[in-house]
């Protein structure tokens, strides 16, 4: 780009910003830091008091006091609304001439929030220093006003703009030195490749349009311009299995659609999970919960997550990033002879997001025969008096009567005793008779009573005989003198 000769600033200032590049070509590469987004809070209905403006991400040196104070004229220029230029990216600039990009702090929607801002014009004075008193000073130490808010660089095409919103919303490579905010070495970087586009046509780029042409040339800006004229889209649904629920340890597939290619892409699952790029996603990598897709166009390409978890539960896997716009940049300057930056809008973009989830049943819980032993429930618990026992009867077998033929001792039958010829029928009892013939001896020599009669039942105490008498027996009874 083609700078009129009123907007160009002096060779020292120039060279400076050489020799920025230069420190870019060395430097070593460094991870990207995305850039924090903040939520946004209340419009403040109030004028903000004197304050000490915090640093902008990956500040390597302490800045002054003086760079840091937001008073006086320069808080009138941060309560109207305006951005206030505090630092440059390295401490070799002098106070009046500070090294791009630019730390500056300005209001958005009632917080105090500090940006790095990127030079659109090699050869232009940032116009960003602070005198002894911390007033806002030009390269020559003169007095400057606010820097105000800008529609954009009118040097630049709709091409221009897109690519350099690009650069500053995602990390790029220069000479494998990868491109952010986070350090010096990646502002540089940046702030290179945003030379590369804004004044690849400036003589005093001559020299290294090479450099420009190895790491953003025309098929990568043409990509570029591509990326940022789609309709950019994010989706995530879960694939594997589209319904139900897995057992603990099994795996779910979601599948993640976008556009939004060279973009990292926050992917996060939730905790006791552990979330990998599975099948065929050669484009697509996975570093901590970075996601980043390789491609162009306007077509999604489609990228697997794989999901496991070890214990039953519902989890989940979310998606969401900033998207890319031209709208995303904030534009200031101070005035004609000034530089005009471009800012990454840290606050405003809304964020696109998606999520799906996954239901894990619980794994079985085996019992052991021994976990439930068998005095867990006690004869006690329920006694026996609870439900009485039919009494058992016991069973005595039925025995044919035999009539049992008692042995008698074989008494002597005293003579004269009528002995009958038969048995005849029992009579009913009658008076017993007088006894008739000699009174017998009882056998262990004390009385004896002698009782005669047919069919009387005979007892023999002491001798354990019972029994019925046979026809004619005489019965014993002992009888005690």
């Amino acid at each position: 780009m083609t700078v009129s000769g009123s907007r160009r600033r002096p060779l020292v200032l120039r060279l400076s910003l050489t020799a920025a590049i230069a420190v870019t070509v060395a430097g070593s590469s460094v991870a990207f830091a995305s850039p924090a987004v903040s939520a946004p809070m209340p419009v403040r209905t109030a004028a903000a008091p004197a304050f000490t403006a915090g640093l902008c991400e990956g500040t390597e040196y302490t800045p002054s006091e003086q760079m840091l104070d937001i008073s006086g004229i320069r808080l009138d220029h941060y309560n109207d609304g305006n951005i206030v230029p505090m630092y440059g990216t390295t401490d070799r600039g002098t106070s009046a001439a500070v090294d791009a990009p630019v730390c500056g702090v300005r209001d958005v929607d009632g917080i105090a929030k500090s940006e790095w801002m990127y030079c659109t014009d090699f050869d232009l004075d940032p116009c960003a220093g602070v005198d002894e008193n911390g007033l806002p000073v030009d390269k020559h130490n003169d007095e400057m006003g606010a820097t105000v808010p800008s529609s954009g660089n009118p040097d630049l095409s709709a091409d221009d703009l897109a690519v350099i919103s690009w650069l500053l919303q995602n990390p790029a490579k220069l000479d494998g030195v990868v491109s952010g905010n986070g350090s010096e070495d990646s502002r540089s970087a940046r702030q290179t490749l945003v030379w590369c586009v804004s004044d690849y046509d400036n003589p005093l780029m001559a020299d290294f349009k090479s450099l420009c042409d190895r790491n953003i040339g025309d098929d990568e800006r043409a990509r570029i311009v591509e990326i940022m004229n789609v309709t950019q889209t994010l989706d995530l649904v879960r694939k594997t299995p589209a319904t139900g629920t897995l057992k603990a340890g099994e795996t779910a597939v979601f599948t993640l659609n976008t556009n939004m290619y060279r973009k990292p892409i926050t992917v996060q699952s939730s905790a006791g999970t552990e979330l990998t790029v599975c099948g065929d996603n050669a484009k697509a990598t996975l570093t901590a919960n970075q996601l980043t897709v390789d491609g162009r166009g306007d077509a999604p390409t489609a990228v697997d997550l794989c999901l496991t978890a070890a214990a039953g539960g519902d989890y989940s896997v979310t998606a969401s990033v900033i998207p890319d716009s031209v709208e995303n940049l904030h534009w200031n300057t101070a005035g004609a002879q000034c530089q005009i930056f471009a800012s990454f809008d840290t606050v405003r973009p809304a964020s696109m997001n998606a999520s799906a989830s996954v239901g894990y049943a619980a794994a079985p819980t085996t019992t052991p025969a021994t976990s439930t032993p068998a005095t867990t429930t006690p004869a006690t618990t329920t006694p026996a008096t609870t439900t009485p026992a039919t009494p058992v009867v016991p069973i005595v077998p039925i025995v044919p009567i035999v009539p049992i033929v008692p042995i008698v001792p074989v008494v002597p039958v005293v003579p004269g005793a009528p002995v009958p010829s038969q048995p005849v029928a029992t009579p009913a009892p009658s008076a017993p008779k007088p006894a008739t013939g000699p009174r017998p001896v009882a056998i262990d020599g004390g009385a004896a009573e002698q009782n005669s009669g047919r069919n009387v039942a005979v007892a023999v105490t002491g001798l354990g005989l019972v029994g019925m008498a046979a026809a004619g027996a005489v019965a014993l009874r002992r009888k005690r003198s």
